[in-house]
């Protein structure tokens, strides 16, 4: 007789089996909810669900236009769907590593030597911590398993703090959202908060109170919860068997089977963190008060940081929602974004998530629960202040990758970029005033575009100073990769206006040509009119645009060059000063089509400092960067 190994046990035979996830799930829910009703106050205050309407245009009910808002939000070519159809390869990937972790038993296996290192127990158990594929409450289930099978509580405070942070997902998931330098931070940061909760423990471990038999709430741990056969104590072994790969594991040897079963319980398991991160985030990027959004994330506010890891407290964040809101929280705001305040909500939001602090409440004596949240808040702080004061720059969109291995720029006289539209990501906002920002809508089948106000920086007497070169190179590098064109490494160089001094420079020049990039240099003297034939040609188009006259860019050119952004082909755009007054009429006939507009100018200095990171934080930045290129072509 054939064993169904998709039977479940009925639910009475385990006592408190998925009582937690049940929670978890319930609180999810009506965090979406809470959500959604943004869109549907948005829509009941404006009355336009959030798009122009004619004063001419017949009435619409106030059903019809919410209907149409959630369908814009859910299923646009810029909604919900496509959001999730960008993440869905880094998503498998994350939940294969998952699956070959559990059905390995790597984590188990690392976890069997933490009794025997003493101090050292706790780097090990921070290690295990960010590669162990579990959630907040089956972290504290697992803890509860160790300390009762003998490991100290130092170690598994440190497995505890770690888990909720990082897991082989959120790896790539933060690597796709907010790229290859976020990732690294993300991964310090939570090793060091694991190491910070261990050593704090561990000087507490032997005074009164904090013993392993003093911890523990009587009769506060309950049968069944782990489900997994090789938990070390009998009591919090769960032979329910309602878990999937644990019924797969129990009627065959055969390891691939196993794997594939432990995968695909992964897919709920991590899947519905990725649908409720990016529905929040892109409510919170539509919806949520932009002055609301600045006031946490878009100034450098001393206690910002502060007021965020409060905040973050009675959130049920995930690790997987988290760097997905924060991408869009990048997206709402006009300039750049707070690394640190970004920093305090990615750890202070799922170390404190509150079913964790429950089990918490439930299983532990108060003084180690009151110790939890002391090294999950205090370790927030620090670490997001740590890397404030150590590694961001203010102004400076931190893993933006123009900025890849540049520490400084040259500065100078700069036209101020103002941003208008979403799909516009600021780069460099030194004092708030925009320099760099970029333009990508790979969804629409347009090129992307970068914007620099400041045109010294590309002659030959600037562009070799400080790390200009690579900052160039780097634009390159990036507009290729967001071109759409066949000849995407032709670029030509169009000086639009009046303006003695070279452009690039041999260096910059010998440097592009490195990294394979074919350059062509022209004025009004050369080609006296742009025309489709010519830009059919390169596949980026390097725009140094005047205002003055016949010399300018006309609005018959600014319309084929941004039809050819409309088949794919990349441009960077770059005012020429201006002999009076700050008028950037040319540059803005093309860049205004993308929601950004020069206006103003600022004095950036001589430098313009970008990162103060070190070697090999910029080293493991770029090894991730060729992980994230292989996953994208793949």
């Amino acid at each position: 007789m054939l064993v169904n190994p998709f039977r479940a046990k009925p639910r009475e035979a385990c006592e408190v089996h998925g009582h937690q996830a049940e929670s978890g799930n319930r609180m999810l829910i009506v965090m979406v909810l809470i959500s959604l009703s943004l869109v549907v106050w948005h829509v009941w205050g404006t009355g336009t669900g959030g798009r122009l309407v004619s004063s001419d245009a017949a009435p619409v009910s106030f059903p019809v236009l919410l209907g149409s808002e959630l369908w814009d939000l859910f299923f646009s070519d810029h909604g919900v769907m496509a959001e999730l159809r960008d993440v869905l390869p880094y998503f498998i990937v994350g939940i294969l590593i998952a699956g070959y972790l559990r059905t390995f038993k790597v984590a188990v296996k690392l976890q069997a030597s933490l009794r025997k290192y003493g101090a050292l127990s706790v780097f090990l158990a921070s290690f295990v911590g960010i590669i162990t594929p579990l959630c907040a409450c089956g972290t504290v289930t697992t803890a509860i398993s160790l300390l009762v099978a003998g490991i100290p509580l130092a170690p598994v405070m440190a497995l505890m703090v770690t888990s909720p942070l990082l897991s082989p997902s959120t790896y790539l998931l933060t690597l796709n959202d907010l790229g290859p330098e976020w990732t690294v931070v993300r991964t310090i940061s939570a090793f060091s908060m694991g190491i910070f909760a261990g050593l704090v423990t561990l000087a507490l471990s032997k005074r009164p109170g904090f013993r392993k038999n003093e911890i523990f709430v009587e009769g506060g741990i309950v049968r069944g919860d782990f489900h997994d056969e090789d938990y070390p104590d009998e009591r919090l072994r769960c032979n329910c068997r309602r878990k999937f790969g644990n019924r797969v594991a129990v009627r065959t040897g055969n390891k691939f089977l196993i794997f594939l079963a432990k995968s695909a319980e992964m897919v709920w398991v991590v899947g519905k963190y990725v649908i409720v991160g990016v529905v929040i985030g892109a409510v919170v990027e539509r919806y949520l008060p932009k002055e609301w959004i600045y006031r946490f994330f878009g100034r450098t506010d001393p206690l910002n940081i502060v007021w965020v890891t409060l905040a973050s407290v009675p959130m049920f964040l995930h690790q997987i929602s988290a760097s997905s809101i924060v991408y869009h929280i990048k997206g709402a705001l006009g300039g750049t974004m707070d690394a640190g305040a970004a920093l305090a909500f990615m750890i202070g939001g799922p170390v404190t998530a509150v079913p964790t602090m429950v089990l918490f409440w439930t299983f532990f004596k108060k003084r180690v629960f009151f110790l939890y949240m002391f090294a999950c808040l205090s370790g927030t702080l620090l670490i997001a202040y740590a890397f404030r004061l150590l590694v961001f720059v203010p102004g400076v969109d931190v893993g933006n990758p123009l900025l890849r291995g540049v520490a400084s720029l040259s500065g100078g006289t700069s036209a101020v970029v103002l941003k208008h539209d979403p799909n516009v990501r600021m780069v460099m906002d030194p004092a708030g005033k925009g320099t760099v920002a970029t333009y990508t809508n790979a969804v629409d089948g347009r090129g992307g575009v970068v914007f620099d106000g400041t045109y010294g920086r590309f002659t030959a007497a600037m562009a070799d100073r400080y790390d200009t070169g690579a900052y160039i190179g780097n634009i390159a590098d990036w507009l290729e990769e967001n071109s759409l064109s066949a000849a995407s490494t032709r670029i030509l160089v169009c000086r639009l206006g009046d303006g003695a001094a070279v452009l690039l420079g041999e260096k910059v020049l010998a440097e592009l040509a490195a990294r394979g990039f074919t350059v062509k240099t022209v004025d009004r003297r050369e080609v006296p009119r742009l025309t489709g034939g010519l830009l059919a040609e390169w596949g980026q188009v390097w725009l140094f645009c005047g205002d003055d006259g016949a010399a300018g860019l006309s609005d018959a050119e600014a319309k084929l060059l941004a039809d050819h952004n409309a088949r794919g082909g990349a441009a960077l755009v770059v005012p020429l000063p201006s002999a009076g007054a700050a008028d950037f009429r040319g540059a803005n006939l093309f860049a205004s089509r993308y929601g950004v507009t020069f206006s103003g100018v600022a004095d950036t200095g001589g430098e313009v400092r970008v990162s103060t990171a070190s070697s090999v934080f910029n080293r493991a930045s770029a090894w991730l960067g060729s992980v994230l290129k292989l996953v994208r072509k793949a």
